[in-house]
């Protein structure tokens, strides 16, 4: 579980099973100071708005050698930006 920081990346995908929900770039995940919630937020360069409505959607954040992933408890693009709510823990 992450504690402390935040994650910064170039390139982050929101997944339901195998397939791409939306690609967002220019991501943070940063923990809110009120809520102690861990929020992701970035732009979106592609998105499927039916598959976004599906539950059991993850974040993923490939890597060399694999991938992180937390899953999401709600989501939500306005123009081309995305904001979620994680769950605290990788999965």
């Amino acid at each position: 579980m992450l504690e402390a920081g935040t994650i910064r990346g170039a390139r982050g995908l929101v997944k339901f099973a195998y397939l791409t929900a939306a690609e967002v770039t220019g991501f943070v995940i940063a923990r809110d100071d009120l809520t102690r919630a861990w929020i992701v937020q970035g732009t979106v360069a592609a998105s499927d708005s039916y598959l976004l409505t599906f539950p059991g959607l993850e974040f993923v954040v490939p890597h060399k050698g694999g991938a992180w992933r937390w899953r999401i408890e709600s989501c939500r693009i306005a123009a081309a930006a995305f904001t979620a709510r994680l769950k605290g823990e990788l999965v």
